[in-house]
């Protein structure tokens, strides 16, 4: 029995700096973000490295630091925090990307491989010429009833991400999109997440 798609669950929008999070407090996860990236305006600022709870929501209801210690679960960005890092706003949507409403539990072979996640985000901005235009980035976890139960949240699986942008051809404009799906179930099986 698979859980209700999140179309049929309570989800709490939650609005940043270029970027949405849609949080399914059940789960204590995002059950998707949306980013805009505009590729021409894009700054190079300094990584935060300070994690924080979002203070518009219960700590009930959102995975914080317990989650991730001790273990080899990384605390990975659902939007990568590069994405929205633009304009004059570029610092505070960088600082924004750490709230723990934005991160999802990855194995951290996952999470940082060429092959696996990074490499995927690395691909999509690539692909799609994301230094020179906009484009909309859509990510999240693929939520089952059967996901493991560790610290009190269950862990995804599998991750999904689609990017949507826009190509000019003489005067025509077309919509490009492009989605993908990845699976960390063989990393998850490798790693120890007995309470």
């Amino acid at each position: 029995l698979l859980e209700l798609p999140v179309a049929q669950r309570s989800v709490i929008q939650l609005d940043y700096t270029h970027f949405t999070v849609l949080l399914d407090p059940e789960r204590r996860l995002a059950a998707a973000t949306a980013v805009n990236i505009a590729g021409a305006e894009l700054v190079d600022v300094k990584p935060g490295n300070t994690w924080r709870l979002d203070k518009r929501v219960s700590e009930e209801e959102q995975a914080g630091p317990e989650l991730y210690a001790k273990n080899d679960l990384d605390r990975g960005h659902l939007v990568r925090r590069r994405d929205p890092a633009w304009g004059d706003e570029a610092k505070q949507a960088n600082v924004d990307t750490f709230n723990y409403t934005n991160a999802a539990p990855r194995v951290a072979a996952f999470n940082h491989s060429k092959g696996l996640w990074v490499g995927l985000e690395d691909h999509v901005l690539e692909h799609s010429g994301a230094s020179q235009r906009r484009l909309s980035v859509f990510t999240g976890p693929v939520f089952r009833a059967d996901d493991g139960l560790y610290r009190g949240v269950r862990i995804p699986r599998m991750f999904w991400k689609v990017a949507a942008w826009t190509v000019l051809a003489g005067d025509t404009e077309s919509l490009r999109a492009a989605g993908f799906v990845l699976d960390q179930s063989p990393l998850l099986a490798d790693i120890d997440l007995r309470e």
